[in-house]
């Protein structure tokens, strides 16, 4: 596993998720992010392999790497690390794309007499409005990957956009930061309890607590190679720990069926 050495003037950055913070540093064009929950690093490498295993192209999602984080004082952390994808591209995550144009996403996303498609339709329409994107089908199937992950952490600051301030245009960031799924919070879900116990208590973001429900946005095809997946799972070198038990249990779940391509489709 590659390590990475931090510098001792690097400036640790501390990012907030919806479970508190966890530090993370840039080193030249590296993100590196340490473990601050459990094995969070593990199942964003596991994650990304995952899409790496899809129909999505490569420029549409961001491939995370383990390693072992070497402080300046000699301190050891597990975590992992991506290639810094913006450019020259301004990031605005969809919460600060509604604060620049005076609103908020609170109105939506908290609307209780809303259904979790209205909820989905008025969020698309403000967004079209405000970057002249349609991307209705890219966000459905994020959440469709998010309910596969059971990635608990999809809030409104973790969907990002880059936009181009010298050609004026908008784009939907790549899918990045999935490190709060496939029950990787030790703290929330203890090692030694049974996997079909903890699933239940996961709740989803950001338009219902309910990934059935946000799953059922997503009416596209199927996405995901599951032979090929499970065949590259078994073949890394890579002990990805409970965090391929889960996945491993949520390939096995009817209600996802329809994400999976049958290898007569893959062969197409």
């Amino acid at each position: 596993m590659e390590t990475v050495h931090i510098p001792i003037d690097a400036e640790s950055i501390i990012s907030t998720s919806s479970k508190g913070d966890q530090s993370k540093w840039r080193i030249g064009n590296k993100w590196v992010k340490q473990n601050a929950r459990g094995y969070e690093g593990q199942a964003e490498v596991l994650a990304s392999l995952i899409l790496e295993c899809s129909t999505l192209d490569r420029s549409k999602y961001v491939v995370y790497q383990p390693c072992i984080i070497q402080l300046a004082d000699g301190e050891q952390l597990e975590g992992c690390y991506s290639l810094d994808f913006r450019g020259t591209k301004q990031e605005v995550t969809l919460e600060r794309l509604f604060e620049a144009n005076f609103s908020s996403t609170d109105p939506i996303t908290n609307n209780k007499t809303l259904s979790t498609k209205e909820k989905f339709e008025q969020l698309m329409t403000q967004i079209k409005q405000y970057t002249g994107l349609v991307i209705h089908h890219q966000i459905a199937q994020l959440f469709a990957f998010d309910a596969l992950i059971l990635n608990e952490d999809r809030h409104t600051n973790n969907i990002l956009f880059l936009y181009d301030p010298k050609e004026k245009t908008w784009e939907l960031a790549p899918i990045f930061d999935n490190g709060l799924s496939l029950l990787s919070d030790e703290k929330d879900y203890p090692p030694g309890k049974p996997l079909t116990i903890l699933k239940r208590k996961v709740k989803a973001k950001p338009l219902n607590s309910s990934f059935t429900k946000q799953l059922a946005l997503y009416e596209g095809p199927p996405f995901i190679d599951k032979e090929k997946l499970v065949a590259t799972i078994e073949q890394s070198p890579y002990d990805f720990g409970r965090a391929k038990d889960v996945l491993l249990s949520q390939l096995r779940n009817p209600v996802l069926k329809h994400l999976f391509i049958e290898r007569s489709e893959a062969f197409d």
